[in-house]
């Protein structure tokens, strides 16, 4: 149950039998689950980051991975879940009447009721389902004969906390700070402390496997639970520690970074690129006079956003026609540029340039990170990245998708160009 003024954040909250549970999650989702089966009969659909099991952990470059959001009830009567920036991400309400309190029902439903008890509102109802994992944890330890699933762990100093059901993984975290390990466990299972203080864990159907995270301690506990210093612990009656999971240190994360392709060996007996301060538009074919005149009419137009009474826009380019770099490929362009050149891209004026009927152009990336990387432009389209990729305002990722290997096309600029205004 919430009260107003109450939050739930990567914790959860379950109905009197057990029989259901809501979750706020990790990633931002708030989800009702039938705890028989794991089945998520409601959700919220806020799922903003990266669930657990899809990030290296503490050290996630991601500055959002560790800082959850929340579930609030607020006093004002609103449901709402937040962004750890604060950004309201799903609300309901204001409701008619105040609110008193939001709470889970054994049917399968959460609502939002006022004083007498009346529902203000209420998620769709669940069908009705075996009515196994019934016997919860109070939210601070398993004891015996109880079990854990969709649901957390906190430690009694309210630092840490341990959550079972997020999608594969159980994890434990710091309370509004970052996940310190995780494990990977099956959809829909779950934790148990047998009558006898066996650890095991539970398949949705009720089929046990000795253990909790990892291989089964010969113990019989009293009860599972967070430490105050942050270990998930099997505690005799006395909660002296009987076993704690220990997992290996986390080396630190380290960002994948792309492998910069190999340059190419330089074209023997042809010379260096013109070391120009403008952008070079390199003839390659030779086939056509007057493709090529159309081509260097469009790549060094005037081109508008809307009517030419707008300021004009026109890419820093210089063209290159020589025959010496007949034939070659963008891969061997690259090896021509000049060392000390500060272009952030090369275009190329090949065969198909000379036969599209808009004459586009390969554009050839010499950034760090995409050195080599080629993709189709339109004319107006080389506008654009020539000018935003000099100013640094854009990146070639922004412009040539990494699945989509297609046409790029002007974000902005009309694709017709005029004579160039001076």
């Amino acid at each position: 149950m919430l009260r107003p003024g109450e939050h739930l954040s990567r914790r959860a909250v379950s109905c009197p039998s057990g029989e259901y549970g809501l979750v706020h999650q990790h990633d931002g989702n708030v989800v009702l689950y039938r705890n028989a089966d794991s089945v998520a009969v409601w959700a919220t659909g806020t799922n903003y980051q990266r669930a657990v099991r899809d990030s290296p952990l503490v050290s996630d470059p991601d500055p959002a991975f560790g800082r959850p959001g929340r579930l609030a009830l607020e006093e004002d009567g609103d449901l709402v879940v937040y962004a750890h920036t604060g950004e309201r991400l799903w609300a309901i309400g204001p409701q008619r009447e105040p609110v008193e309190s939001l709470v889970v029902h054994d049917w399968g439903k959460i609502a939002l009721k006022n004083e007498q008890g009346h529902v203000l509102w209420e998620s769709p109802r669940a069908p009705k389902r075996w009515d196994g994992w019934n016997s919860p944890a109070d939210g601070h330890r398993v004891r015996r004969g109880q079990t854990l699933r969709n649901a957390s762990l906190t430690s009694a100093n309210g630092e840490y906390q341990f959550v079972v059901g997020e999608e594969d993984a159980c994890f434990l975290c710091r309370v509004d700070g970052p996940v310190l390990w995780h494990e990977p466990i099956r959809r829909g299972d779950g934790f148990a402390l047998t009558a006898d203080g066996e650890p095991r864990t539970v398949r949705p159907d009720g089929y046990a496997l000795p253990g909790i995270v990892g291989p089964a301690p010969d113990v019989r506990a009293e009860a599972l639970l967070v430490t105050d210093d942050g270990l998930l612990a099997l505690v005799d009656a006395h909660d002296e520690i009987l076993w704690a999971h220990r997992p290996k240190p986390l080396a630190p994360a380290v960002p994948a970074k792309r492998a910069r392709p190999a340059r190419p060996t330089r074209p023997a007996n042809v010379p260096e690129l013109p070391a120009t301060e403008e952008v070079p538009v390199v003839r390659t074919d030779f086939s056509d006079d007057a493709a090529w005149a159309a081509t260097a009419a469009r790549t060094t137009a005037d081109y508008f956003e809307g009517e030419p009474d707008d300021e004009p826009w026109s890419a820093n380019v210089v063209l290159v026609d020589d025959r010496r770099y007949a034939g070659l490929s963008a891969a061997q362009l690259t090896a021509l540029v000049p060392a000390d050149a500060d272009w952030p891209l090369l275009v190329v004026a090949d065969a198909h340039t000379m036969t599209a009927p808009e004459h586009d152009v390969l554009v050839v990336s010499l950034d760090e990170d995409s050195f080599g990387e080629t993709r189709r432009a339109t004319t107006g389209a080389l506008v654009e990245m020539e000018i935003n990729l000099s100013l640094a305002n854009m990146d070639w990722e922004d412009f040539a998708d990494e699945e989509d290997f297609g046409l790029i096309e002007p974000m902005n600029v009309e694709n017709h160009p005029h004579p160039p205004t001076s």
